[in-house]
Parts: C-alpha cells; sequence; structure tokens
C-alpha cells in the first residue's frame, strides 16, 4: 500500500478503515488515548493490523457499536492475512492474559528491592545507591512501558504510576509519542525515536543541514545516551504544563520531591545511568535496521520485521537489564502482549518468519552493540548529501 498524506488539518474529516468498513473519527479523535496524531495518519487508509496490534476487546466491542459503512474494497497482501490468522491464534492460547503472580515475582518485586536498598544506602554508601537506583529508574522505566501498553485498569494504573511517581514522565506524552512509533517505526518525518538530529545522525543529512561536529558523533553517542532521561523528563513537564492535567502533575511533583530529598550526586547520577541503560538498549534494537521514507510503502507485518532487531542475552544479568527489550521483534507485533510470555512466543515467531519467508532479525548483546556503532561511524564518516539542481 502507498501511504497516503499523513498528516491532515484538524478541520478536515478523518475516517479511518477496519475490517472492510468506514469509521469517522473526526468528531472524537482527540479524546483518542493515543493522540489525534496517530488517527490522523490513518485517514482514507486502512487501519485494521495497526487496529488489533494496538486495542483490546474491549475496544472491539466498542468499534462495534460505532455507526460504520462499508469501506472501499481492498486487496490485502498474503502475508497481512497470515499474519492475522496467527494473531487471533496467539489470543486464543492464552498468550496476551496478563498473570499478576509473575508481574509481581519477576518485574515489581526486583525494581522495587533496587529503589529502596538504593534510597537506604544513599548517604552511607553514594556510589553504590547510584547503581542500585539507575538499575530501578531503568526497571521502571521497563515495566511503565509494560503496563502503558498493557489492558485493563489495573495495568493502566501502575503505568500512570511507575511513569509519574518513580521516572518524573507524562504517561500521556509518553503514549502519543510511542504509539506513533510502533505503528512507524523507523520511517523518516514519522517516528521520532530516529529524529535526534543535529546530535545524533542516522541518514546522511542535506548538505545545508550538516553540522561539524557529526564527524565525531561516534565518540560521543555514548555520553549523549546518558541523558535520554533528561530530556524526556524535560518534554514530560513541558506536555503536562500544557495539558494542565492535575493528576499527571501531582504524579510527576512527588517523583521531584523524592529526588530533592536525596544526595544531589545520587539523584542527578541515578537519572543519567538509567537514562543511560535504557538508550543503549533501546537504539540499538532499531538503529541497525533499514530507516523507511516518508512515502515508502506501508505494511504493517514487514514494516515491524524490516526495523527491529531482537537480541540474544545469553546470561541472567543481560536478561534482566534489558527488560523484555531483548524479544524487541515480539513486542513490535504484539505490542500488549505481557513480556514474560515473549520467551515461547519468539519461538513461534521465528517459525512463522521462516514460513513466509520472511527475516527474523536476533543478534547477540556484544554483537548488536558493535552493529550499532558501526552505524553511527557511518553515518559520522560518510559524506553529506548535496541537493540536486532544479
Amino acid at each position: 500500500m502507498i501511504w497516503p498524506h499523513l498528516y491532515t488539518s484538524p478541520n478536515d474529516r478523518c475516517v479511518i478503515n477496519i475490517d472492510g468498513k468506514s469509521y469517522d473519527c473526526t468528531s472524537w479523535r482527540h479524546s483518542h488515548p493515543g493522540g489525534a496524531e496517530l488517527i490522523d495518519k490513518f485517514n482514507n487508509a486502512d487501519a485494521t493490523d495497526v487496529f488489533y496490534a494496538f486495542h483490546s476487546k474491549k475496544a472491539l466491542d466498542q468499534l462495534q457499536r460505532m455507526r460504520s459503512a462499508p469501506a472501499p474494497p481492498k486487496s490485502q497482501e498474503e502475508i497481512t492475512i497470515k499474519f492475522q490468522q496467527f494473531r487471533k491464534q496467539m489470543v486464543e492460547e492464552g498468550y496476551f492474559d496478563r498473570i499478576w503472580w509473575k508481574d509481581f515475582c519477576y518485574n515489581l518485586a526486583p525494581m522495587f528491592a533496587c529503589a529502596i536498598l538504593g534510597t537506604y544506602l544513599a548517604w552511607s554508601n553514594p556510589i553504590i545507591a547510584t547503581l542500585l537506583l539507575g538499575v530501578a529508574w531503568q526497571q521502571a522505566g521497563w515495566l511503565g512501558h509494560d503496563y502503558h501498553h498493557g489492558r485493563g485498569d489495573a495495568s493502566q494504573l501502575l503505568g500512570y504510576a511507575l511513569g509519574g511517581c518513580v521516572n518524573g514522565f507524562s504517561s500521556r506524552w509518553w503514549n502519543h509519542k510511542h504509539n506513533t512509533h510502533h505503528a512507524f517505526p523507523n520511517r523518516k518525518e514519522v517516528d521520532s525515536d530516529i529524529h535526534n538530529e543535529p546530535i545524533l545522525h542516522l541518514w546522511f543529512p542535506d548538505q545545508s543541514k550538516d553540522v561539524w561536529f557529526r564527524k565525531y558523533q561516534h565518540y560521543y553517542y555514548q555520553f549523549v545516551y546518558a541523558f535520554l532521561y533528561v530530556s524526556w523528563r524535560m518534554q514530560s513537564i513541558q506536555f503536562a504544563l500544557s495539558s494542565k492535567n492535575w493528576v499527571e502533575r501531582g504524579l510527576i511533583a512527588l517523583n521531584y520531591a523524592f529526588l530533592l530529598s536525596l544526595p544531589w550526586k545520587v539523584a542527578l547520577g541515578s537519572v543519567l545511568l538509567g537514562g543511560w541503560l535504557v538508550a543503549i538498549v533501546v537504539t540499538a534494537n532499531h538503529q541497525t535496521e533499514d530507516i523507511l521514507e516518508n512515502d515508502a510503502p506501508y505494511n504493517f507485518v514487514r514494516d515491524q520485521l524490516n526495523t527491529t532487531r531482537g537480541v540474544h542475552c545469553s546470561d541472567p544479568i543481560t536478561e534482566f537489564l534489558f527488560g523484555g527489550m531483548q524479544y524487541q521483534v515480539e513486542h513490535h507485533l504484539f505490542p500488549f502482549m505481557p513480556r514474560y510470555n515473549f520467551p515461547a512466543v519468539r519461538v513461534r515467531v521465528n517459525k512463522f518468519c521462516e514460513e513466509n519467508g520472511l527475516q527474523h532479525h536476533i543478534s547477540g548483546v556484544a554483537d548488536i552493540m558493535k552493529m550499532n556503532y558501526d552505524v553511527i561511524k557511518q553515518r559520522a564518516l560518510g559524506p553529506a548529501v548535496v541537493p540536486r539542481r532544479q
């Protein structure tokens, strides 16, 4: 499918197609939890795969109660039909069901243990405290990410609490940003996760937009990664102030009150460490893969597989630190599946890819880190793009 114009004016009529039916979203798209921007990107386009990737049975029931009209006939790729059948099978086998004792034992308990012990040691042993709290903030990031993708009131409440109280993030800002990334991974001018210029370049810039320090980015990119959480905090504050959501403001304020109660070196160091631990994982999962042009043909399944790389963690330490993001391919195909089901699902996804002639990209930890360095270095040393004369 050739992608239509990716943005519409707020005054335009917005219509999306799901399962052969057409839905007018004009009047309510601004109340969409994932943001109006994501709805607008599917104006006059088929959103079936993306809808099922992000929405629960409750949302499907709501959709069926909405007024609809027959959508224009569309021809689905064979891989799209097969993936829909594959996903339905995963649902029927219970892979999307959340088991709360696993959440607590595997995810929540280790994170809170690091946070509590780190807080206790903040004055007596600041170095160990910084390490523990940095890991806690990283793990809270993974958990907030997982619960925001999850479905159900308990999952959403945990997502808001972890995002706001523990990491100082605006959950609504994150939802708008992250859902767009999932729908359009590595797509220029759409996925904000790959737009870090002028600090970091993942493709050769136009000559007019080039900067002198690009040729050094393979030396300093790890330093920049440490400021990921700082950037997210700043964007969260801006979003929370503009949205006037007092609940979210209160949650973020609690986080800063806690940080101010710590020795400043521990507070700052742990935030930088937590951001770096997240950045080295999430960047390697995507920066090593294809970068898509804005107008490139769109297919949900192919786009997820072509722009995402999984990681094989061979030891329990990296398995813990990667926080489920080592199964990034599985997560992108099934965003609200609980992460502790991904190891079993990886086997199924690999078989699905083999049967349908698709690539399932997986690398070891050392390999993917080197691949990411090579990409950053190659974009640093290559020439800028000279605009063609008209």
